[in-house]
C-alpha cells in the first residue's frame, strides 16, 4: 500500500510542473483534494480483496434437529466462503418463532410444515425455500401405567404449542389410536425438556419426543406406545422459511446461503466423528450412543439437495383442511419458493 501511495505521489509531482496547476493556492488545494480522492478510490479497489465484509444471516431454530450441520458449516468456514456469517438463535415453538420472522427480527427460520401452513392461512407472506429434515422423527411416550391405547382416553398429553409440529404429531398419533382430540386433554407445556419434566411430575401422562429424548425417557422408566421413526413417514419436520420481502430484496444472500448449506450437508454426512461430537455438544446429551442415534436418523431424513418433501406437505395441508376450510384451496406450490436451490 505504501508503494502504491508513493507512485501516486510521484505522478502528482509531475502534474505540478504544469503552470495551470501552480499559479494559485486554489489549484494547490484542488490537487490535494484530487490526490486524496484518487488514493481513496485505489484503496477501495485493492483492500476489499483481502478483507471482504461478511453478511450476517440471523436464523432461528425450534429444536436441535437439523441444526448441527449449520454449526459445522460455520466452524469449518463453508458459509464464510460465500461471504456469510450465521447468527443462530434458539426459539422454542414454531408459532412463536414465526412471529419473530414475520416481525423482521429474523432473516430465516427453521421450523415445521404445520406452523407455516397456519401462519400462511392467517395472512403471513412467507415461503418454504428448502427442506432440512423430511421424515417424522417422533416417539409417543407415556407414563408407566399406560400399557395400551385404550388407556390414553381422558389423559393429559403435552405439546409445545398449539399449531406446532408436536401438536400435529399428537393428533396424528390419536388418529392412529382411533381417538380424537376430544377424547384427551391436549396441553401446551413448552419444549421437550419441559415436557419431560411434566411427565416426571405427573402433570401430563403422555407426549411426543425426538429419538434421543425418547431414550432418556425410557431410562427414566417411561414407555413407548408408538414409534413414528420405524414407519418412515414423510413429513416436513424442519424447513428453511423466509418472508417474501426478504427473498425479493436479498436474493443474492439467499442464493449464497443455499449454496453453502448444500455443501455443509455433504460435509456433515461425510464427517461422522465431527458431526456426532457437535450433536452431543448442542443437545447436551450425556451419552455418545444417543448422539449416534440422532446422527443415523438424520442421514436418512436430511436431503442432499435441500429439497423439501412435497408429499409430506400435502399430508399437512389435508390435515389442515379438516379444521380450516380456507386450507382446502391452498396448494403446496403456493407455500414454496425453490428457485434458490441449485
Amino acid at each position: 500500500m505504501e508503494l502504491a501511495e508513493h507512485k501516486l505521489f510521484k505522478s502528482f509531482q509531475r502534474f505540478k510542473t504544469f503552470k495551470s496547476f501552480v499559479r494559485s493556492k486554489t489549484n494547490k488545494v484542488n490537487i490535494q483534494r484530487l490526490f486524496h480522492f484518487l488514493f481513496l478510490c485505489f484503496y477501495c479497489l485493492v483492500v476489499p480483496s483481502g478483507v471482504s465484509a461478511q453478511t450476517t444471516v440471523r436464523i432461528a431454530f425450534n429444536g436441535f434437529g437439523g441444526v448441527a450441520p449449520l454449526y459445522l458449516g460455520q466452524e469449518t468456514g463453508i458459509f464464510k466462503k460465500q461471504g456469510l456469517n450465521l447468527e443462530l438463535v434458539f426459539i422454542p415453538g414454531g408459532s412463536l418463532s414465526l412471529q419473530a420472522l414475520i416481525g423482521k427480527s429474523l432473516d430465516l427460520l427453521m421450523t415445521g410444515g404445520p406452523p407455516v401452513v397456519n401462519a400462511y392461512l392467517q395472512g403471513a407472506r412467507i415461503k418454504i425455500i428448502a427442506g432440512v429434515t423430511n421424515l417424522l422423527p417422533y416417539t409417543f411416550v407415556v407414563t408407566s401405567g399406560i400399557r395400551s391405547t385404550e388407556l390414553i382416553k381422558g389423559k393429559k398429553i403435552g405439546i409445545s404449542r398449539f399449531g406446532s409440529n408436536t401438536d400435529y404429531v399428537v393428533r396424528l398419533a390419536l388418529n392412529h389410536f382411533s381417538l380424537t382430540p376430544n377424547d384427551v386433554q391436549i396441553i401446551q407445556v413448552g419444549g421437550s425438556q419441559a415436557r419431560l419434566v411434566a411427565l416426571q411430575s405427573g402433570a401430563i401422562q403422555a407426549t411426543v419426543l425426538s429419538p434421543e429424548e425418547a431414550l432418556v425417557a425410557q431410562k427414566l422408566g417411561f414407555g413407548v406406545l408408538l414409534d413414528f421413526i420405524e414407519k418412515g413417514i414423510e413429513f416436513p419436520h424442519v424447513n428453511f422459511v423466509a418472508r417474501e420481502d426478504y427473498l425479493e430484496t436479498q436474493p443474492q444472500t439467499v442464493r449464497a446461503f443455499m449454496k453453502a448449506y448444500v455443501e455443509t450437508v455433504r460435509y456433515y454426512k461425510t464427517h461422522r466423528t465431527e458431526a456426532v461430537k457437535k450433536i452431543m455438544a448442542l443437545s447436551k446429551l450425556p451419552e455418545r450412543q444417543m448422539a449416534e442415534v440422532v446422527y443415523e436418523g438424520s442421514l436418512r431424513a436430511t436431503p442432499d439437495d435441500g429439497k423439501p418433501t412435497l408429499k409430506g406437505m400435502e399430508v399437512v395441508l389435508d390435515a389442515a383442511a379438516k379444521e380450516n376450510p380456507k386450507a382446502k384451496s391452498l396448494t403446496v406450490q403456493q407455500l414454496m419458493d425453490l428457485r434458490f436451490l441449485q
